[in-house]
């Protein structure tokens, strides 16, 4: 399936890339940054792995007709809104760098020397994202009660992940989170929009129940937190395109973090012994992942594709071991 899974992915990229394209084209030629507004959405939502339109395809499964056209706009409004939670989320996290190339508040902020508009214009980038997303969908040529639950299941991401990053942030403040808290941060502020939300829309383009999918994706999102965040703990910007050690320096607190003894958060021996928690952490969680997967009812392509996001993410977890 995998030949025809890149093919599908490419129509959601296409159909996305026409929608912004189609936005841009009524920018004034003197708005220049309401046209950055537009690019930095456009390089943020079609770059990267498109692992979220990924899983709408691989849990659609064998679709054609009003299913292949449900499953094509739903892959490209969860990268959309992908791409507008990462703008987001880097003015958040203080991040300069995404993919190895400037984040849009820093590249605002570098070419007119201000950064509060840099800070300005990401946030309304993101919000163009955000509402792109929705706009998108309303505008396709889906069926109403397609379209009405595809909305709903949209729009329940976003209040969740923006509930995640209200609890992330309030984790800088609180004087001491547990790692609890910060597993029900992770868990809303990723899990949902970048697993559930996906498999979920992949089941409702294919006709079925989207509440069989829940418990896999809660499964795979915690595996890749935990991989995430190993990443953003120990990980080099070569290799993650963002900030060396990023979380660290930024007192983020994740689940490698939180571990950490303040006095000595680099410590080789305590560092190398929290790694291979989060590692286990993740583990356990994969574990979980591939027995729901055998256990719910699925085509046997849908099972394979989903063991091979498995297999990735455990790869993803040792990257940084």
């Amino acid at each position: 399936m995998t030949p025809d899974l890149d093919s599908r992915i490419g129509a959601s990229l296409t159909l996305l890339e026409d929608f912004l394209a189609r936005g841009r084209a009524q920018i004034p030629h003197d708005a220049r940054l309401l046209a950055m507004a537009y690019d930095g959405v456009a390089e943020f939502s079609l770059g990267g792995k498109h692992l979220r339109s990924r899983l709408v395809h691989i849990s659609a499964g064998d679709v054609a007709g009003e299913g292949l056209q449900a499953a094509t706009v739903f892959g490209a409004c969860v990268d959309l809104l992908h791409g507008a939670f990462l703008i987001h989320d880097d003015i958040i996290d203080r991040d300069d760098l995404r993919r190895g190339r400037p984040t849009i508040h820093a590249a605002v902020r570098d070419e007119y020397g201000d950064a509060h508009l840099g800070t300005s214009l990401a946030i309304v980038a993101g919000d163009l994202g955000i509402n792109g997303a929705l706009q998108l969908l309303l505008t396709s040529d889906l069926a109403d009660d397609v379209v009405r639950r595809g909305m709903r299941l949209l729009s329940s991401a976003a209040h969740e992940t923006i509930t995640g990053e209200i609890l992330d942030i309030a984790h800088l403040v609180e004087p001491d989170p547990d790692l609890e808290q910060v597993r029900l941060s992770n868990h809303l502020k990723t899990s949902e929009y970048s697993f559930g939300t996906p498999l979920k829309l992949g089941a409702l383009a294919a006709g079925r129940d989207p509440a069989s999918m829940k418990p896999i994706a809660h499964a795979l999102g915690n595996a890749y937190q935990a991989a995430d965040d190993i990443a953003g703990a120990v990980g080099d910007s070569e290799v993650t395109g963002k900030q060396t050690a990023g979380d660290v320096v930024n007192r983020r607190a994740t689940l490698v973090t939180m571990r950490m003894d303040p006095e000595q958060p680099t410590d080789p021996q305590a560092l190398a012994g929290i790694i291979r928690d989060v590692i286990a952490e993740g583990d356990s969680h994969l574990a979980d992942a591939r027995r729901l997967i055998d256990e719910t009812d699925l085509a046997p392509g849908i099972r394979e594709n989903l063991h091979h996001i498995t297999n990735r993410i455990e790869g993803m977890l040792r990257t940084h071991a």
